[in-house]
């Protein structure tokens, strides 16, 4: 799971590439949409859209806008997530900031979206956050290193709140499973951001096998 961020950012580079090679390839890319965490977690789309106009600001942060208002006025209001194919899930981050408080405003557009039936998460950078000129106007994407600016905001449907994970937030969600939080506390780096993107995909898979922790069809409306 700690090389997740690395396969979107391959995968985003892909897109971009074959976005400009669109004059000479005739390419057909489709996105689907879903209005509940029920068709995201039974994956049954409730919409589709056939070659969208995909703007990738970075590789953690999509617009998908078509030619039509109405229709992009409908993107932002209607839909919890996309996906690009059958395995890129983005969350759209206007339904984030409509249901849930915290740091969910530091979101914006469409961004990688990880989950299981039990926990979910946002990886963001945004665009312009500590990324060169170059790389905003050329999409020179291999001159950024994202292992350093790629953060984590955790779903939290039980107090309908987004959590940035800062060592300080990452203690707390640990103190469900004290061994866990022991080992990182104990770390000598633990305040490094390597180390809580670590610590957190193991809580990540802790809080999903554990019977103990809420579905989220349990929380949601």
């Amino acid at each position: 799971m700690k090389h997740w961020y690395k396969i979107i950012l391959i995968i985003a580079m892909a897109l971009i590439s074959s976005r400009a090679m669109a004059d000479n390839v005739v390419q057909h890319d489709t996105v689907y949409f879903y209005k509940s965490w029920e068709q995201i977690l039974y994956m049954e789309p409730a919409a589709f859209i056939i070659d969208p106009i995909i703007s990738v600001y970075t590789p953690y942060q999509v617009a998908i806008e078509t030619g039509d208002t109405e229709v992009n006025d409908a993107i932002k209001t209607s839909y919890v997530a996309a996906t690009l194919g059958d395995s890129i899930w983005l969350v759209n981050t206007d339904y984030l900031k409509d249901n849930f408080k915290g740091d969910s405003k530091k979101l914006s557009e469409f961004a990688p979206l990880f989950f299981n039936d039990k926990v979910a998460f946002v990886a963001y950078v945004g665009y312009g956050e500590n990324i060169s000129l170059k790389t905003i106007f050329f999409g020179e994407w291999e001159d950024v290193n994202y292992d350093e600016l790629v953060d984590y905001y955790y779903i939290d449907f039980l107090t309908s709140k987004v959590i940035k994970i800062t060592s300080e937030s990452l203690s707390a969600l640990l103190e469900d499973y004290h061994d866990l939080q022991m080992r990182y506390e104990g770390m000598k780096d633990y305040k490094k951001d390597y180390v809580i993107r670590d610590y957190f995909l193991k809580y990540f898979e802790r809080a999903a096998s554990d019977f103990m922790h809420p579905y989220i069809l349990d929380l949601v409306e």
